[in-house]
């Protein structure tokens, strides 16, 4: 069993969420997206101590005046709030729920259409007149709470099962573990294989775990080089591990370090969730990839969040999760396996993820033919004041990809799009093609431009800027010339960049009033576009 989606509703930072969630996930988003939140509110529920966690006043979202009031009137909320958070839980396969480990809760399991049996684990919580009440309970398939004498006990059991580990900035944790001796019994290379379990155990407490007495640990982590050549070592040995025994064995001892106390006992029924909180504010991105490796190859499901562009990279493109704020709720953005056909996929992962991962962190999308748009368009914002990167724009050339799976794979995460096409055969292709995924209520004009000369060399010479063309060809103007050979000239005794750089600064000469109208136009729509996903 493992938890299948978490919906979240009035929680902290979280007015309404929906998320699917899978063995390995990466949660991107802006900051007070809700990516904490998210992880707040299954770390506080799921915890290790196996303790049922009560809400709190400072749990409930308020909406934007309420954080006004509070400040003048007091530290409560005086209006009356509620949250819910449901989690839901679903077998492995089939027939799971009659198997002898889920006995206990065979009773909680509803059918479902898939025919993979569910538990939904509902959390509710109500702030009146400054107190606040949480209550625990099970649900049936039509939403209905079960009725239980031994409720509490059950939900326990369940997170018992089920328990979540944050690992964070261990300059940021409140709470400390220690970490236990390991013992490898009946293994050949047990020394070796002790030390290098014992160096991930120590490199994740003094990372992400223990910020306590930093002089003695400065003492412990003298040879962090060879710790993690040891890491390394360990993750080749799990590559190798066909059987799977080795890697539940490990999973076993470095879950150790966290039993203490009335704590969680970990059994072979215990399907932990190990949440990673942003890993690069810690480490090189060489360990990043390191301690990345290791874990992919541990039984656990995983969910990171990260503003990494070296992380993204070591991510399948259907594992990263995309989160946007918008109004009333914040979205979750996720590629599902038939999205995307295996061409399609290919040509993605290698033109945008792996040469252009930090697109994936952009608001919106803007995607021209070829080299010279990206540099003109990039002087032209610049002229305009606007800042890109402030704006979260992302200028991106279609023509190795093609455009169809750029505009799909934006679609599908919630990232805006805007095209800019050539007027040429090839340009009005492209535009159909567009024209062709406009959802309904979109208008072609919102998302696409195509200019009305043929590339956008033609397009500059024929509003006033053929003096620039010139002295870039070292052309003398002459009766009917042939304009195409004048603007090849000046490509090829400059280049694309150094073209865009004149053009850029002929137009500063001249003053904003001679940048193009049409560019203007489409500069605002993409501005536009992006203010969709301002914060709240």
């Amino acid at each position: 069993m493992y938890l299948k989606q978490v919906d979240v509703i009035g929680f902290r930072g979280l007015n309404r969420l929906s998320l699917q969630l899978r063995s390995n996930m990466v949660l991107i988003g802006e900051n007070a997206w809700g990516k904490s939140s998210l992880l707040d509110i299954l770390s506080l529920v799921l915890n290790p101590e196996k303790r049922l966690y009560q809400f709190k006043a400072s749990d409930f979202h308020l909406a934007a005046e309420e954080y006004q009031e509070l400040s003048v009137n007091g530290a409560v909320p005086q209006r009356n709030h509620n949250c819910m958070v449901l989690f839901t839980f679903s077998e492995s396969q089939h027939g799971e729920k009659e198997q002898p480990q889920c006995r206990q809760y065979r009773q909680l399991f509803s059918e479902h259409e898939d025919g993979y049996a569910r538990i939904y684990l509902r959390i509710s919580g109500e702030l009146r007149a400054g107190k606040t009440t949480t209550e625990y309970s099970f649900l049936n398939d039509s939403g209905d709470k079960i009725q239980l004498k031994n409720a509490k006990t059950l939900v326990l059991l369940i997170i018992s099962r089920h328990p979540v580990f944050r690992f964070r900035d261990a300059r940021l944790q409140r709470h400390y573990h220690t970490v236990r001796p390991f013992c490898i019994k009946g293994e050949c290379e047990g020394d070796v294989l002790q030390e290098e379990i014992r160096s991930v155990a120590l490199l994740l407490q003094y990372y992400f775990l223990d910020n306590q007495d930093r002089l003695l640990w400065q003492q412990q982590m003298r040879e962090t080089s060879k710790m993690w050549t040891q890491v390394k070592s360990l993750s080749q040995r799990l590559m190798q591990d066909k059987s799977g025994n080795l890697k539940k064995r490990v999973l076993f001892y470095l879950s150790s370090m966290f039993e203490r106390g009335k704590g969680i006992r970990f059994s072979k029924q215990t399907r932990p969730i190990i949440l990673f909180e942003d890993l690069e504010t810690r480490l090189h991105p060489r360990m990043v990839a390191i301690g990345w490796e290791l874990a992919s190859h541990l039984p656990i499901q995983r969910i990171t969040t990260s503003n990494s562009v070296e992380l993204l990279a070591y991510v399948r493109l259907e594992h990263i999760c995309r989160l946007v704020r918008y109004e009333n709720q914040t979205k979750a953005f996720q590629l599902s396996r038939r999205d995307l056909g295996k061409e399609d996929m290919r040509r993605l992962s290698f033109h945008v993820h792996y040469n252009r991962s930090l697109a994936l962190f952009s608001r919106i999308w803007l995607m021209v033919e070829g080299e010279t748009e990206v540099w003109i368009l990039t002087e032209l914002a610049h002229l305009l004041n606007i800042n890109l990167e402030m704006e979260g724009i992302r200028i991106i050339e279609f023509a190795q990809s093609g455009l169809r799976p750029l505009i799909k794979y934006c679609k599908k995460m919630g990232i805006e799009w805007f095209v800019l096409t050539d007027g040429d055969s090839a340009g009005w292709k492209y535009s159909d093609t567009v024209k062709n995924l406009l959802e309904a209520n979109e208008s072609v004009h919102s998302r696409l431009l195509t200019l009305p000369k043929r590339d956008i060399e033609h397009f500059f010479y024929s509003e006033g800027f053929e003096n620039v063309f010139y002295r870039l060809a070292n052309h003398i103007p002459q009766r009917n010339q042939v304009v195409s050979k004048i603007i090849q000239r000046a490509i090829q005794r400059s280049s694309k960049p150094d073209l865009a750089l004149a053009l850029s600064d002929e137009m500063e000469k001249r003053g904003a009033n001679s940048i193009p109208l049409l560019f203007k136009q489409m500069f605002y729509k993409i501005m536009q576009l992006s203010k969709q996903q301002e914060r709240v």
